[in-house]
């Protein structure tokens, strides 16, 4: 079959995007079939989109992949492909690797992101957009029946002439970004994990190593590259589309596909700074709490300094842990922040002088793929006390559980800093909702791995009784904080309505502006929407 020009030098990426100022972002009369003519596709030279009439979730899907394969040839993957079970199989959780898509598309450009958008809403198939597919519940970057958008061909990592800026496209993890860069002797704001993608971490808010200095990483984007609802194709910065930019910075998925990043850029020669692991036994649990404390209090005085502490039972050992994960943003070691660390006795010390991208590997170990997954966060204002409760009714609550096959059950514990706090000021703020003047907040991550289908109800349930326990505390002692961080949070959490009421209406606002008929709140069902969790009620 032969297709007009256009739509071949579509498929290679070789049309521009409109402009975001030629029309307005969506009238009311807009028409998918035009703005995808406007793209250069002719759907009369796409018989079965042409003549599409049965609206049902699986011919339109049938329809919609057909499309997209004759448009894009070997970037659509369907079922029966030898490349399919391969791709599924690279989630990180179980939960989603066994979600089965009707096909994978893998765009190459921002443009092509668009077709399939509209495609998906002339047909009624849904979609999911998966950068790098590390979420612990199943339908958050994978979709059953629909479409998943693999962003992984969108990997570029381009810094400014003046090593300001870098652009960073979503299909890359951020060990590629931070190798990539450390020839340059420059950093940007992002993961911890190195086989964690950059689009959901940044959307969702993203803690780095140096967020005590500069914020988070979605307080650290100059700007973004979004494909709105209407295929037009947007800059979002605090000078152009500055209340998207807003939203973006933690409203997740909500309000277009993230095709590029501008990170600001930070100096880090070599790539090197210090950090690992300490991990201890119980009878030091309260040095290391007091430890924990002690930094996260006195962050102020050397922000340079950053740390992640987790409580763990060891099945194959009978033992709980504590594991104090310890870095700092320049190469010097033992810090004298960190003395009351470095004086508790370690069964083990990874600490050393190593480069970014080395210590995102270290981390990466501790989140094997391959394995059932939950995360639940919860917010407090930090105090010596509570965190030492935290733990206790953590190792109580797990009691029950510690027969699961192959369970690893940790409460990660980590500092929301006067730094981190101050940097969601920069750029208008962004719509977390956590008074500055509250602060510094205690973030609890709870996760935990497991092999057996048969003992999910289980295990989410003591996730729910530990969230309930801990909480209900904090009330009862005015440290609760309404605040669930997006990207720890379980498919049972409203993380939206977390952010606060005046927020949550502010982001419904946005949503409305730029994509009216909400098809990133029906056509992209998955992860954390605006009206409620992905999943009602309790496990």
């Amino acid at each position: 079959m032969q297709f007009p020009f256009t739509v071949l030098s579509l498929a290679l990426g070789l049309v521009v995007s409109v402009s975001a100022q030629d029309s307005p972002i969506e009238p009311a009369n807009f028409n998918v079939t035009n703005a995808l003519i406007d793209l250069g596709v002719d759907i009369s030279a796409l018989p079965k989109l042409d003549a599409l009439t049965n609206r049902s979730s699986t011919s339109g899907c049938l329809i919609a992949c057909e499309s997209l394969e004759i448009l894009f040839g070997s970037s659509v993957i369907k079922q029966g492909d030898s490349a399919y079970d391969g791709f599924t199989n690279g989630y990180w959780s179980v939960q989603q690797e066994t979600v089965n898509p009707f096909c994978i598309f893998k765009p190459s450009n921002a443009v092509s992101v668009s077709i399939s958008i509209l495609i998906s809403r002339l047909t009624q198939c849904p979609f999911a957009a998966k950068s790098g597919g590390h979420a612990a519940f199943s339908g958050a970057s994978n979709i059953e029946g629909g479409i998943t958008i693999s962003l992984e061909k969108l990997d570029i990592v381009q810094p400014s002439s003046d090593k300001t800026t870098v652009d960073v496209g979503p299909g890359n993890t951020w060990f590629n970004v931070y190798t990539t860069l450390q020839p340059l002797d420059i950093a940007v704001i992002g993961g911890r994990v190195s086989g964690i993608g950059v689009g959901g971490l940044t959307t969702g808010g993203g803690i780095s190593f140096f967020s005590n200095i500069y914020g988070w990483a979605c307080d650290n984007v100059a700007s973004y590259e979004v494909v709105t609802a209407s295929g037009i194709i947007l800059t979002a910065s605090p000078t152009q589309n500055s209340d998207l930019y807003f939203a973006l910075r933690g409203g997740g998925n909500n309000f277009g596909i993230v095709t590029k990043f501008t990170l600001n850029a930070i100096s880090l020669p070599g790539g090197l700074m210090w950090g690992g692991g300490r991990a201890s036994l119980p009878p030091t649990f309260d040095a290391v709490v007091d430890a924990f404390y002690n930094v996260g209090i006195n962050s102020p005085s050397d922000p340079n300094a950053a740390q992640i502490l987790s409580f763990a039972y060891a099945q194959s050992a009978n033992l709980s842990i504590a594991a104090a994960d310890l870095q700092y943003a320049k190469p010097i070691a033992n810090a004298s922040i960190f003395a009351e660390y470095l004086a508790i006795p370690a069964i083990s010390d990874t600490t050393q002088i190593r480069t970014l991208a080395n210590l995102t590997q270290e981390f990466n170990a501790s989140n094997p793929d391959g394995l059932r997954e939950t995360y639940w966060a919860a917010t407090f204002k930090l105090d010596k006390t509570h965190v030492a409760a935290v733990r206790d009714i953590f190792f109580e609550e797990i009691q029950p559980i510690i027969d699961a096959a192959g369970i690893v059950p940790a409460a990660t514990l980590q500092v929301i800093t006067e730094g981190q706090l101050a940097g969601m000021a920069k750029n208008g703020g962004n719509p977390l909702g956590l008074p500055a003047s509250n602060g510094p907040y205690l973030l609890l991550n709870l996760n935990m791995m497991w092999t057996n289908i048969a003992d999910d109800t289980r295990i989410l349930q003591a996730n729910q009784r530990i969230i309930d326990r801990t909480v209900a505390l904090a009330q009862s002692m005015g440290l609760y904080e309404d605040y669930i961080y997006m990207n720890y949070a379980s498919q049972f959490q409203d993380v939206i309505a977390s952010y606060g009421a005046d927020n949550k209406a502010k982001l419904i606002s946005i949503a409305a502006k730029y994509d009216p008929t909400g098809v990133f709140q029906t056509l992209e069902p998955g992860y954390f929407k605006l009206n409620g969790p992905p999943v009602a009620g309790r496990p």
